[in-house]
């Protein structure tokens, strides 16, 4: 399986291509990210219904977390 760089802030952690992005970000123990209902939260449902898991990319493009799947270099730019 190839690997991928993503990057949060300082953090750069290494991923395998396909993983969901979420996972990757909670198995690096990162759980706080995103802006979602006007505070930071991570991922809550898993699934995409509560939004708590809403990044921005650094094409400034927001996807949940939870639905991004891992395919090339990722920087998140909104993480607090």
């Amino acid at each position: 399986m190839s690997t991928s760089m993503v990057k949060i802030g300082n953090i750069k952690f290494k991923v395998n291509n396909g993983e969901l992005l979420l996972f990757s970000l909670m198995n690096e123990g990162i759980f706080t990210l995103g802006n979602a209902q006007k505070r930071s939260r991570g991922g809550f449902c898993g699934m995409g219904v509560c939004q708590e898991c809403l990044i921005e990319l650094e094409n400034g493009e927001s996807k949940l977390a939870c639905q991004t799947i891992v395919q090339s270099d990722m920087e998140i730019m909104d993480y607090e």
